[in-house]
């Protein structure tokens, strides 16, 4: 079968194989720096609306961004924001917070549910000139001088200038291109759950240290919370077993007083955490975004964020004077590998520096905590990080 010929108006042909939050925002940027390109979006799902529960930590900067391209609007836009931030540990008596109005910020971040973010890329998509692609994947592709030939499920063929591999943690397109994951698990999986307090929870989010690992309370509804937990694979084996009352009791005990008097705990799922990372991110006329170039722990929650941050540096490094050139991709390349570090550094450490009960790893984090409570220029860096900013002053 011929390959599709681009029209006069689409002097290149950008495929994006992954229709999912990463693919689909990639998508409307790509297509917004290049108008006249042909963006094409495949997605192995079908049309209907993605069932996905999970609540994402949105940073401010990504918030921004999604509105920026018409995404952030409607039942999204009510999306409840994070005002304040308690950091703590349970090991000692430090504790420190971040709050909006210091920052002069209108919040932190929002929580926003995958789903309906889901949802409204897929209709902003839509509304544009994406030409999105349901139900198809790539089957097979070969390099050309000037791209990738590609044979689809349904043995079609595209030539694309630029392939773009968004498809998740197991992408099957960055198997086909010879680039394998170096894959770390951690001691650790994180038990997913649903908590209502006995009082609003005004806008808060805490973050609590363990031995057994972090967990964290991202709000929800008025009095409700996404709850994101970590501890061993022997230990969320125990609670799953155990009643709604002992789930409760545990949850109370691990948070203490700082979220005040939790009412009830629904736990939803247990995943493993692991430390990944692609190889490499880039080759000939192809690069690796989200998912399916990195996988951190959920501490901090920077997992999408991250990905953001890689669709705004792949569209800020190419051009369309050699479109797609070994020099683009490699200066992109070299961005994100910084960014990567930063936040693996900052992910890594925080796990094990705060896991540890040794005496003087616990004398440290009550004295940080303590300064970082006491002046706020030592908190400004964290505080914007956290926010998804890249300079920390």
């Amino acid at each position: 079968m011929k390959p599709e010929a681009t029209t006069a108006t689409a002097k290149k042909t950008i495929v994006i194989a992954g229709g999912g939050l990463t693919g689909c925002l990639t998508a409307l940027v790509l297509q917004r720096k290049f108008p006249q390109f042909h963006v094409i979006v495949l997605d192995q799902q079908a049309s209907t609306p993605r069932q996905d529960p999970r609540g994402l930590a949105l940073a401010l900067r990504t918030q921004q961004v999604l509105a920026d391209y018409g995404v952030w609007r409607d039942d999204l836009a009510k999306s409840p924001a994070i005002q304040h931030i308690h950091v703590s540990d349970a090991n000692t008596p430090g504790s420190m917070t971040m709050h909006a109005e210091k920052a002069q910020v209108e919040a932190l971040g929002y929580v926003a549910m995958a789903g309906l973010l889901q949802e409204q890329l897929s209709a902003a998509c839509a509304a544009s000139s994406v030409d999105h692609r349901f139900g198809t994947s790539i089957a097979t592709l070969a390099a050309t001088d000037c791209g990738y030939r590609l044979t689809l499920n349904d043995e079609s063929v595209l030539d694309a200038d630029l392939l773009v591999v968004s498809e998740g943690g197991n992408s099957l397109t960055r198997r086909l291109l010879g680039v394998g994951m170096q894959e770390y698990p951690y001691a650790q999986v994180a038990v997913a759950a649903q908590v209502k307090f006995k009082r609003p929870h005004r806008g808060w989010a805490y973050e609590r240290f363990t031995a057994n690992g972090p967990a964290a309370l991202l709000p929800q509804k008025d009095d409700e919370a996404a709850l994101v937990w970590c501890m061993s694979a022997e230990q969320a084996e125990a609670l799953r077993v155990q009643s709604a009352a002992e789930h409760l009791r545990c949850a109370q005990a691990v948070f203490g007083p700082a979220p005040g008097q939790l009412q009830s705990v629904q736990l939803q799922a247990i995943f493993p955490l692991q430390l990944a990372l692609a190889e490499r991110f880039v080759g000939h006329r192809f690069a690796i975004l989200g998912n399916a170039a990195h996988t951190l722990h959920p501490v901090a929650g920077q997992g999408y964020n991250l990905a953001v941050r890689d669709i705004l540096d792949l569209a800020a490094s190419l051009d369309e004077e050699q479109f797609a050139s070994v020099e683009q991709l490699n200066r992109y390349q070299l961005i994100r590998e910084r960014d990567y570090q930063e936040i693996i550094t900052l992910t890594h450490g925080l796990v094990t520096v705060f896991s540890s009960t040794e005496t003087l790893w616990r004398h440290i984090r009550s004295k940080g905590l303590y300064a970082m409570r006491a002046f706020d220029y030592l908190s400004r860096p964290l505080m914007r990080k956290a926010m998804g900013f890249r300079s920390l002053i």
